[in-house]
């Protein structure tokens, strides 16, 4: 139990433990989103899952690199990078659900202009 007191962002368990919530959120976003219009595809979804497994992958490359060369640099930009990607999506599905998003980062989002 002390153990989960002393998490830090530096802690090894962050590299996947963030991504992974940021992935969930990503995904049930996405989903709600569909299921609200009316748009559930299970290809699509397939397609979105095998994403996430790809990017589940770039980090564990860059864990390898970590653990086989000493070279962390590599593992962290993995990490920073999927993290980017999820949080650009989340925002994303979050323009699309009506959620208010701040203009300078809907104006940068892939969002069909009619939908912002």
């Amino acid at each position: 139990m002390e153990e989960l007191m002393n998490l830090h962002f530096l802690n090894a368990i962050w590299v996947f433990l963030l991504p992974l919530i940021l992935m969930i959120l990503d995904i049930l976003t996405g989903y709600y989103n569909a299921w609200k219009n009316k748009e559930v595809s299970s290809s699509k979804m397939r397609d979105g899952l095998g994403k996430k497994c790809a990017e589940l992958c770039y980090i564990l490359v860059g864990t390898a690199f970590n653990f086989a060369f000493g070279i962390a640099a590599i593992m962290y930009f993995m990490v920073i990078y999927v993290c980017y990607m999820e949080i650009v999506s989340l925002a994303e599905n979050c323009t699309k659900l009506g959620i208010p998003v701040p203009n300078k980062i809907k104006e940068k989002l892939n969002n069909d202009k009619g939908e912002q």
